[in-house]
């Protein structure tokens, strides 16, 4: 949970906060002319000016009119407690601990994964998973095992296996049979090879390539992934539906002995919408997915492709051809379901879901095609000049390399490469071996080829990385309103937050003298009976009249159908249920208005009278007003510690 609000907090400040630039002196209440720098408020001995309040709060802001002065008030008083805060944490000397650093280095290699990479190449594989996620593909594949790092003698017997499988295909060979004898996929002996409909993303990005690109009927060449050769043969490949929204009523069964009588119970609640009964208020009464029954049971958004819901349920769910339509009940592995459908959305527009499918991207290894195209950018930009290179160091390793036990060495100072003024040497590329090797099957020159690759790959991207700050200026303010929102997380959450959770005493005391602002309104202990007819309601209210317990009632006029009466007990504030809004506030049997095709009536117990409400039974809201206290008197000796003066002429310039 700390982590997820810290993660907000860290959101919030990236939209709403900056640190201040170091401006220019200015004279309290010059002229607004364009580039000249005034103060809004200082605080301790700092400034802010309209150059940093501005920029920060147009950041914040979603439209471009004009602000008024009621939105620039308001963001002043929150700019200046946000400054204050951060202003503590830096005299505390919270950014020098290391835990801190950590953390903000974790943040850096984030936030500069945007900055590394090539906008035009992550079009075109955005524009390329946006056509194919028009589609489903459903395709069978075999494969041989073959590691990336095998020896060229063991790369080239796999690939020589697996096209002895293909010329086998090719010669009339069913490709199941094939796929269910020799693949080296488990999976393969019960599905024949057969993955089923995937589209975009679903399968790792050379695979993909290979489904999409094969003719239906046809089998692809070898693909090689990081699992080995694959065959991928295309069964089908069809549009897709776009999305649907259903909801359903859920009857669980636990083990084989519950199927049957469960099905009754389905049954029974099928019959009654059959019957017109309302869907809302039968899947609140019935339907025991208790994370959908209290809003009408709607799922979210799914497609025929979605892995977590189980093929019978999609398939049903498609055939539904209207809005409003329900099946009859099915059953998975969950247990027993109504469907009805809620609407179904066409495949989005390009420029609808570009910006999610781009994410997907950058996370992808199809990313890989990018990093090479940046390398090549950075290497011009900062002027990388090969001048020993490999050809100083492919000599110095012996097999150990091979074996992963490749120990660091000192070098002689040889420079292999230069990126603008710094030398990489021989001992760089030594310490990078010695940390990245692992145990392999290629051969030595290989080995040493690509690490020595991948060592200038490498280099090229974190000199970048290091320099984002000078080239780019927003990246410096981002970084800078990671870094102020790390510390404001870690200092509020001692002074507020935690400090509420853990200071018992001190919440119980607060409680105890706002005791007025926790009060419980008149209460009624009370039992709501809904009935299917007004038969089984002069029923159960003469018994309820009569004394007998709410639960020998529902034994009772349940015992033929299981839905006849319902219940819901509990103590009900005055004014907040509509139906005890219409009776008389007293205890009793009082009949209530039909609802649903339901008829209804209450049992009032006992009527409690208005009373504080324990701390225990109120403790989140407590809570949240303790530490709304304990961060009013925090910024109040805030104020005290770095005086707050606001330039209020110059505040007025920003909204005039």
């Amino acid at each position: 949970m700390i982590k997820i609000i810290k993660t907000l907090v860290l959101i919030l400040v990236g939209i709403v906060y900056a640190q201040a630039q170091t401006p220019s002196i200015a004279i309290a209440g010059q002229a607004n002319e364009a580039g000249v720098q005034y103060p809004i408020f200082s605080f301790g001995d700092e400034m802010v000016y309209n150059d940093e309040f501005m920029r920060v709060f147009n950041k914040n802001k979603r439209d471009k009119v004009a602000p008024t002065q009621a939105e620039i008030e308001e963001y002043l008083d929150l700019y200046i407690k946000f400054k204050l805060k951060v202003a503590e944490a830096y005299d505390r000397k919270m950014d020098t601990v290391p835990s801190f650093k950590a953390e903000l280095a974790g943040y850096r290699v984030q936030l500069a994964q945007p900055y590394l990479t090539d906008k035009s190449v992550t079009d075109m594989l955005v524009k390329e998973a946006y056509d194919r996620s028009q589609q489903e593909v459903n395709a069978s594949h075999l494969l041989v095992n073959c590691s990336l790092d095998a020896k060229p003698s063991d790369s080239l017997a796999a690939y020589q296996k697996i096209m002895g499988f293909r010329s086998r295909i090719e010669k009339g060979e069913k490709f199941e049979d094939l796929a269910a004898s020799f693949s080296d996929d488990p999976s393969a002996k019960t599905n024949k090879g057969n993955l089923g409909y995937f589209t975009a993303f679903q399968m790792i990005y050379p695979f993909e390539n290979a489904a999409f690109s094969t003719e239906i009927g046809a089998v692809s060449m070898p693909v090689r992934t990081q699992f080995g050769y694959h065959l991928v043969y295309t069964h089908d490949k069809r549009e897709s539906f776009g999305d649907v929204k259903v909801a359903h009523i859920m009857i669980k069964y636990y083990n084989p002995g519950q199927i049957d009588s469960t099905k009754e119970r389905i049954d029974a609640v099928h019959a009654k919408l059959k019957d017109g009964a309302d869907w809302n208020t039968t899947v609140e009464e019935f339907s025991e997915d208790f994370n959908t029954n209290s809003k009408g049971g709607e799922l979210s958004w799914f497609n025929r492709t979605t892995n977590n819901i189980p093929n019978e349920f999609k398939d049903v769910a498609y055939d539904l051809k209207n809005d409003g339509d329900f099946t009859q009940p099915i059953k998975t592995k969950f247990g027993w379901h109504i469907i009805r459908r809620v609407t179904r959305k066409e495949k989005p527009s390009y420029d609808e879901v570009k910006d999610g499918l781009r994410r997907k991207v950058e996370r992808d290894s199809r990313s890989e095609l990018n990093k090479d195209v940046v390398v090549a950018r950075v290497k011009i930009e900062n002027e990388f000049k090969e001048v020993a290179g490999i050809s100083s160091v492919k000599n110095e390793f012996s097999e150990d390399l091979l074996k992963g036990k490749f120990k660091k060495k000192s070098g002689n100072g040889s420079v292999l490469f230069t990126i603008e003024k710094r030398n990489y040497t021989d001992s760089d590329f030594y310490a990078y071996v010695a940390t990245n090797q692992t145990r392999t099957n290629k051969s030595l020159e290989n080995v040493v080829i690509d690490m020595y690759s991948n060592f200038v790959k490498q280099s090229n991207l974190d000199y970048e990385q290091s320099i984002l700050e000078v080239k780019y200026e927003d990246f410096k303010y981002i970084m800078q309103e990671y870094k102020d929102g790390i510390l404001l997380f870690e200092l509020t959450d001692k002074e507020v937050w935690s400090k509420a959770v853990a200071d018992s005493a001190g919440l119980v005391d607060f409680y105890a003298k706002n005791t007025g602002d926790y009060m419980w309104e008149e209460r009624a202990n009370a039992s709501i009976y809904s009935c299917k007819d007004a038969k089984s309601a002069k029923q159960a209210m003469k018994l309820a009249k009569k004394g007998v317990s709410s639960s020998d009632i529902l034994a009772k006029c349940n015992a033929k159908d299981p839905l006849t009466i319902t219940l819901d007990s509990k103590k009900f504030e005055k004014g907040n249920n509509s139906l005890l809004d219409q009776i008389a506030w007293s205890t009793g049997v009082y009949g209530l208005p039909e609802e649903n095709g339901r008829s209804k009536f209450v049992q009032i117990s006992e009527i409690l009278p208005a009373s504080a409400k324990p701390l225990k039974e109120n403790m989140g809201q407590a809570t949240s007003d303790y530490q709304n206290y304990l961060e009013s008197q925090w910024i109040s000796e805030l104020k005290k510690k770095y005086p707050i003066q606001v330039y209020e002429q110059n505040v007025k310039q920003l909204y005039n």
